[in-house]
């Protein structure tokens, strides 16, 4: 547990870097949104291109791998919706943001820098982290869909404009296109390859240091609302999460037969904090966002000590 904590403790270091520049305000108030949206346009997109054109086409149709990960965030996503629905009574639009954040993993800005950290230079690790990267669209997606239909805002073509802004996401670009080059055979050219690992080797750092930059101004949003009756609540979608994610992930990949490094890596980012898009997307549609804030607050502080357990049961279990 030990090793586990010295391999993954750079990481939140990093991020808590962050956290004291925004305290101490030497950089400007906006450094953490322009960091996010290089990250998110530029260098995540690039690093997507070249993990994935890099990879043989066995890799990435690893469809156990898909499965896995992907039906364990939505068993999460059904399970926190019902109990939040029919236990809790709280209406579609706050079940289904609740259920976002207990099931939307944090696996881009947490979860591959944490894998690259884990698994350093490892191809077959960077591969599994790429693809696991774009899954919580599955979840994403229809839960946007549905709070369009709840909240009646422009009917189908409002529909239609979420559709295509995922389609056009850098991320989803990145992978295609990465995906294209893989099947294709088709090698980068060998200076370009090179100029795209220096802006892909940026991405861990500038990810953490956003996120770092930014997770002040989610902190005083989570306050913001009556936080303290929501004790239980953010208690048990915190556990559900963290705790309860990983598992299901690792009962879900076993099933379709996925083992040793793929098998760790979907654990992993199973096992990441809510995203913060799940905050964005409730404060649009107006459900309950300082609550979302408040369990994305809460899951990104915790999750050394629960990326740390994580990584050391898996090595126990001779997965790593």
């Amino acid at each position: 547990m030990l090793h586990s904590l010295i391999l993954i403790l750079p990481v939140f270091l990093i991020l808590f870097l962050g956290v004291i520049i925004d305290i101490a305000n030497i950089l400007p108030k906006q450094t953490g949104s322009i960091l996010g949206g290089y990250v998110l346009y530029i260098a995540l997109p690039i690093l997507l291109i070249r993990v994935l054109a890099g990879s043989s086409v066995d890799e990435i149709l690893h469809g156990g791998f898909w499965a896995g990960v992907i039906s364990a965030q939505l068993i999460i996503y059904v399970i926190s919706y019902a109990g939040e629905f029919f236990i809790s009574k709280r209406g579609h639009g706050n079940a289904a943001s609740i259920a976002m954040a207990c099931s939307c993993c944090n696996v881009a800005f947490i979860g591959l820098p944490v894998i690259m950290t884990l698994f350093p230079g490892n191809h077959e690790a960077l591969v599994a982290a790429g693809i696991a990267v774009i899954t919580p669209n599955a979840i994403s997606i229809p839960c946007q869909i549905q709070m369009e239909y709840l909240t009646g805002k422009d009917g189908d073509d409002k529909i239609a404009k979420i559709v295509k802004a995922v389609l056009l996401n850098p991320l989803m670009v990145g992978t295609v296109v990465g995906f294209i080059l893989c099947f294709s055979g088709v090698h980068i050219w060998q200076p370009l390859d090179k100029a795209a690992k220096m802006v892909g080797d940026t991405t861990a750092p500038c990810m953490l240091l956003a996120l770092g930059l930014d997770l002040r101004k989610k902190v005083r949003v989570a306050l913001s609302g009556n936080w303290k009756s929501g004790i239980p609540r953010f208690t048990i979608a915190s556990v559900i999460k963290l705790v309860v994610n990983p598992i299901v992930a690792w009962y879900m990949l076993s099933l379709f037969g996925v083992s040793g490094i793929w098998l760790a890596v979907g654990v992993i980012q199973c096992g990441t904090a809510t995203a913060l898009v799940t905050y964005v997307i409730s404060e649009i549609y107006g459900f309950i966002s300082e609550e979302v804030a408040m369990i994305a607050v809460i899951t990104n502080v915790l999750n050394l000590v629960t990326l740390t357990i994580i990584a050391g049961i898996l090595q126990n279990a001779g997965v790593m």
